[in-house]
């Protein structure tokens, strides 16, 4: 199993997304909190868009980065059990068309903050 750090923000929705799949799937993780109002140097480095979350993943001597929460939720469902989506394609799809739609709404939020 990889190690794996969730970088957040303590006022991020998306961040949570990503704390509550990895909460469900019962599996530890180290989390590291930044401001994003002064981000860190190495920050800046590892995160090609400037926003969080990010998830470190690292496999032996291998440091890998996972960017955009969707992504990262993927990811956590193809390796860490257990699945969270159904093995059904159609549903499966479903569920993922229901988290874009929660993103649409998040996104229109974020507007007003």
């Amino acid at each position: 199993m990889a190690d794996l750090t969730l970088v957040s923000h303590h006022l991020c929705p998306y961040v949570q997304r990503a704390a509550i799949a990895l909460s469900e799937k019962g599996t530890g993780y180290d989390r590291s909190y930044i401001d994003l109002a002064q981000k860190p140097d190495w920050f800046i480095v590892i995160s090609p868009l400037g926003k969080v979350p990010l998830l470190l993943v690292k496999q032996g001597e291998d440091r890998h980065v996972i960017f955009e929460s969707a992504v990262i939720l993927e990811y956590l469902d193809d390796t860490v059990a257990p699945k969270l989506h159904p093995d059904d394609p159609l549903e499966r799809a479903r569920h993922r068309a229901w988290i874009d739609f929660g993103s649409s709404i998040l996104g229109a939020i974020s507007r007003f903050y």
